[in-house]
């Protein structure tokens, strides 16, 4: 007898390696040409025709010419368990069963024993059983787990009457201890009224809605009737193109996982896959959608399919075959008038119940008492075979705002969710169905993250949170959970999610008749739905700017207080584990801040009105130009002054000259009168500036502090300056303002009451006010004594009107500031 190294140079198997070889290479080629469609057949023919080749060449060394007729060779050989279900992909593992029966004549086990080391030699990943067929019952019919795998064969080559007889033995192993098989498959389904939320990051395999869970659904089938074609038996409960979208759901999944086998040698789908996968898909993007969201938002879509309808076939089949544990009278009690049950807070629905329309569903749904229900899969695809028209729609919609007002929405939406009935009835939500947010933070997709805000809403644990959640009247609530539903409804599109979403709310608020004042909230809420944890987690809450920039955009009170509960819920729904003890710290004291600084109405429109001018900046064309970092340094700026005081575009051009700015520049003109203008990141003598400058009647002058340690100052003269001296003024402005010296001022005249100065102004600023006699040299004065005591202005507004002199500075605070508020007075007051 040869050795196996003899066997390996016959001329049938060494083509049959050459042609695998060539097919493992070609393998990405062919997945990337046909975009995966057929790759698990084509795997399949791939094996099968290895494995046939294998055994033809091996018959043929043990007998040469006079090899036995196929069907007389007492051996057959089947694809068993996923091999046999064609749930496999590139690394998979492919199951395969010998049966044969003993005849001596044969050697037969002799021939299996040379016949496993071949196919062990290959490059093929086998995982081989042997089993005498007069065993096979006996063997098998305890050990679930390899009735499982048997419970599908498919012959691949061998004795058909061997096959034959091996599925007889099988069926009979099978039907022994029925229940227990079924039991041990139905176990990874359970309970039936526990949908879970979907996985960003899903192991196709193993996962909710991956391959096994389709796997364990054929050997449920199996088992109930292998003489029936699993389609017939699915077709007791489901439709063709139910069916059909299941088989395509399939298909997807198994090209997918092979997709991610071939790129990432993984059957979990992560971030970094999108690329690799997308481009070996050769996925197309949409008119609104990039291919990275859709590959995987594809993905979720087909496991959340596979699950339900996993799930529905699982408990439609298998619940006749075990008791109920209720008698006719208590089944009969837990029937409600529409045609559903409820069994311990379980909606069941039967499955003979026919499809009814969607506003009809809406309408049994509302008629539910108002509790905490959990919905049973066969409800969950009752409401899934919805009859949609475009009249029913439009009736069921203004039905589904009732669905707000109950104190149990999230437990109707979640059934809505599940069923992928909750994109129909919420137009905008269609974008954000199963779309997934690799951001970091995010557990769950778009829509997922929506519904499950909703239950936070309805379950705040926090007692000061619930408090102001239950001060809301009816109308208020039903905004609200609208609003937490439909938060994020402007993702997937292009623009600012936040603003685009609020957009749209609105359009939504409106076909649902919401009053224009809940509208008007709901749409400040989405708009500005991530802004408090955005601040409370990365701006100093102690900075009154910050704190009147915040509440400036929500105009009232009671936005503060339904933006706190939204935030709260928000979070919670994107990850538990955000929520902690010191975000909650943060968040509490922030609301704090912010109710408290309502009452100051000064400094809340000097904060509403720099609002307005920055939602004008940010739509100005040259703004988008410019970089991140410039834009983030904008808007940064602390002084409101500046953007009341200047245009969008003057506010553009200071920022980026500012951004680039080296060393001090200073613009000296000669129009209609002097101007000077300045940039500077370095100590200036402001005082000795405008001493040289005095003669020329200081106007008017601003201060304003920018980023990076760097401000502005515009100074603006009365009179002009002769062209032949302008040259000269230029040397001296400039060697004026980077001087060291303390120039001797005289001290101007101004009275204990032309002055104001407000230590307690704001938390980060004193105010000092200036109402004096125009006179030479007042401003140089004023600046010399800024200089001696060492105070940063962070503005400054100075105007002379008809002889009378208009200043107003606000000065950093500091405890040298507190302390020496008097000497400032007295240095600056002469009679």
């Amino acid at each position: 007898m040869y050795s196996i190294e003899d066997i390996k140079q016959n001329k049938l198997i060494i083509k049959a390696d050459e042609t695998f070889a060539q097919s493992r290479q070609k393998m990405t080629k062919f997945f990337q040409k046909n975009q995966g469609r057929n790759f698990v057949n084509f795997l399949i023919k791939e094996n099968d025709d290895f494995i046939k080749t294998y055994l033809n060449a091996l018959v043929k060394e043990y007998f040469g010419d006079f090899a036995p007729e196929t069907d007389a060779f007492s051996l057959s050989i089947l694809a068993t368990n996923k091999y046999a279900q064609g749930l496999v992909s590139v690394d998979s593992a492919f199951e395969i069963l010998i049966v044969y029966k003993n005849i001596r004549g044969y050697n037969i086990k002799n021939f299996i024993k040379t016949f496993i080391e071949l196919l062990h030699s290959s490059s093929i990943n086998l995982q081989i059983k042997t089993i005498e067929i007069d065993e096979l019952f006996l063997h098998y019919k305890d050990d679930i787990k390899v009735k499982s795998e048997i419970s599908w064969v498919r012959y691949i080559c061998g004795s058909k009457s061997i096959y034959r007889m091996a599925k007889t033995q099988i069926q009979l192993a099978k039907e022994h201890n029925k229940l227990e098989f079924l039991s041990y498959h139905l176990k990874p389904f359970l309970p039936f009224e526990n949908i879970k939320y979907l996985e960003q990051e899903p192991n196709l395999k193993t996962g909710f809605g991956g391959s096994d869970e389709i796997w364990h659904l054929n050997c449920i089938l199996n088992c109930l009737d292998s003489e029936v074609s699993v389609r017939t038996q699915a077709l007791k409960f489901m439709d063709e193109k139910e069916i059909s979208e299941f088989n395509l759901n399939t298909d997807f999944l198994m090209s997918l996982k092979s997709a991610l086998n071939l790129t990432k040698n993984s059957d979990t789908f992560i971030a970094s896959s999108v690329d690799e996968v997308t481009n070996l898909m050769q996925t197309k993007s949409k008119k609104t959608q990039d291919t990275d969201s859709i590959i995987s938002q594809k993905m979720l879509s087909n496991m959340n399919n596979i699950a339900i309808y996993s799930r529905f076939l699982a408990a439609s089949l298998c619940r006749p075959m075990f008791k109920s544990e209720l008698n006719f009278t208590q089944r009969r009690a837990a029937r409600l008038s529409n045609g559903l049950y409820q069994i311990q807070n379980i909606v069941y629905t039967p499955t003979h119940k026919k499809p009814v329309g969607i506003n009809k569903l809406i309408k049994e749904l509302l008629s539910l008492k108002d509790i905490d229900y959990k919905f049973d899969i066969s409800t969950i695809f009752y409401i899934k075979r919805a009859i949609i028209t475009k009249p029913e729609l439009e009736k069921a919609i203004m039905n589904f705002k009732k669905i707000f007002a109950r104190n149990n929405t999230y437990c109707i939406l979640k059934a809505l969710l599940d069923a992928q009935i909750i994109q129909i009835l919420v137009k905008p939500m269609e974008h954000i169905s199963q779309l997934a947010q690799y951001d970091g933070y995010h557990n769950f997709t778009v829509d997922e993250h929506s519904v499950l805000s909703v239950k936070y809403l309805e379950n705040i644990k926090d007692k000061f949170i619930k408090n102001l959640y239950s001060e809301l009247c009816a109308e208020g609530r039903i905004m609200l959970k609208m609003v937490t539903l439909m938060h994020d409804v402007g993702k997937g599109v292009s623009g600012d999610h936040s603003v685009v979403g609020s957009n749209i709310f609105r359009a939504y608020a409106n076909k649902l008749e919401l009053s224009a004042k809940a509208t008007n909230t709901g749409v400040t809420l989405i708009k500005y739905h991530t802004l408090m944890s955005n601040i409370a987690n990365r701006e100093d809450i102690y900075s009154q700017r910050v704190i009147f920039g915040f509440i400036s955009k929500l105009a009232e009170k009671q936005n503060l207080k339904l933006l706190y509960i939204l935030s709260y819920c928000v979070i919670n729904a994107t990850s538990e584990t955000l929520y902690t003890p010191y975000t909650a710290k943060l968040l509490k004291k922030l609301y704090d801040l912010s109710y408290e600084s309502f009452d100051d109405e000064t400094l809340l429109d000097e904060a509403t009105r720099r609002v307005k001018k920055e939602h004008s900046i940010k739509r100005n064309e040259e703004f988008e130009r410019l970089d991140d970092a410039i834009k983030a340094k904008l808007l940064k700026i602390s002084s409101n002054l500046l953007f009341a005081k200047h245009s969008v575009v003057d506010i553009i051009n200071i920022a980026k000259r500012a951004y680039n700015l080296t060393s001090t520049q200073m613009d000296v003109l000669n129009n209609q009168s002097l101007s000077v203008k300045i940039i500077s990141n370095e100590n200036l003598n402001l005082s000795a500036l405008l001493a040289v400058l005095a003669a020329y009647d200081l106007a008017y002058m601003e201060i304003y502090e920018l980023f990076d340690d760097k401000f502005f100052i515009r100074l603006e003269f009365n009179k002009n300056v002769k062209n032949s001296e302008l040259l000269n003024l230029k040397v001296k402005a400039d060697e004026a303002l980077h001087s060291n010296e303390n120039i001797k001022l005289e001290s101007p005249k101004i009275s204990r009451d032309e002055i104001t100065f407000d230590i307690n102004h704001s938390n980060e600023y004193a105010r000092l006010n200036i109402n004096a006699k125009d006179q030479r040299g007042l401003m140089a004065y004023v600046m010399s004594v800024f200089g001696k005591m060492n105070f940063k202005i962070t503005s400054a507004k100075v105007q002379t009107i008809k002889n009378r002199t208009r200043n107003l500075f606000l000065i950093e605070k500091n405890e040298e500031l507190c302390y020496n508020a008097e000497k400032i007075l007295k240095l600056l007051i002469s009679e």
